[in-house]
């Protein structure tokens, strides 16, 4: 609650929404940077080990989460986690990353796709879009205006809550790249096992 009184006094302090702002710092370019190719890794490793789970599941190599777009990545890293019958734990990690992914992509696409200023005075990012089709406020950014400008549309952000989300998709990542590790350095006998399993109606 402190924080979004934080961020409506940031708001607050703009006469005009967009001509008060600053440019964002170059600290900050890094940061925004960093987070999108830590995201950019996690969907690169999102999709190794849907091929990793596809292969288990039929027994052949796949490239199957080559036709993915970013959003089919996460909703099919789901389900193949659920499909993993044979590991309860690898099933319970990735349910979790998926989780976790599918709120950090809103916060990437804004990130890579709004424009960035800073909040004078603040410790405060707002980030803005013209190109309104389809474009959603992540979780973690906030509106405070009843009514949009007509030709625009923008989101509040704590500095603090990107330092906060990079390193929570730092952990996910490298968990991640683990399982993809260890995946595929026994791929084949998980396949056979699973195979042999399914056989025998332990599945």
């Amino acid at each position: 609650m402190d924080e979004m009184r934080k961020l409506k006094m940031a708001r607050k302090s703009l006469r005009h929404v967009l001509n008060d702002t600053a440019p964002l710092e170059r600290d900050d370019y890094f940061k925004i940077g960093l987070f999108i190719q830590t995201y950019c890794f996690a969907d690169f490793e999102a999709r190794r080990i849907i091929n990793l789970l596809e292969q288990i599941q039929s027994g052949e190599p796949s490239s199957y989460a080559l036709k993915l777009n970013d959003k089919d990545t996460i909703e099919h890293l789901k389900r193949h986690a659920a499909d993993c019958v044979w590991n309860k734990d690898v099933s319970e990690g990735l349910s979790k990353v998926a989780e976790i992914f599918g709120a950090h992509r809103m916060i990437r696409h804004m990130f890579a796709h709004w424009a960035g200023r800073r909040i004078p005075g603040h410790d405060a990012y707002i980030f803005f879009t013209a190109s309104l089709a389809g474009q959603k406020i992540p979780d973690g950014a906030s509106k405070f205006e009843e009514h949009e400008e007509a030709n625009m549309r923008y989101g509040l952000m704590p500095v603090s809550h990107l330092e906060q989300e990079l390193e929570k998709l730092k952990g996910h990542v490298q968990y991640m790249t683990n399982i993809g590790r260890q995946l595929e350095a026994k791929v084949g006998d998980i396949a056979e096992q699973f195979k042999e399993n399914k056989k025998q109606g332990r599945f």
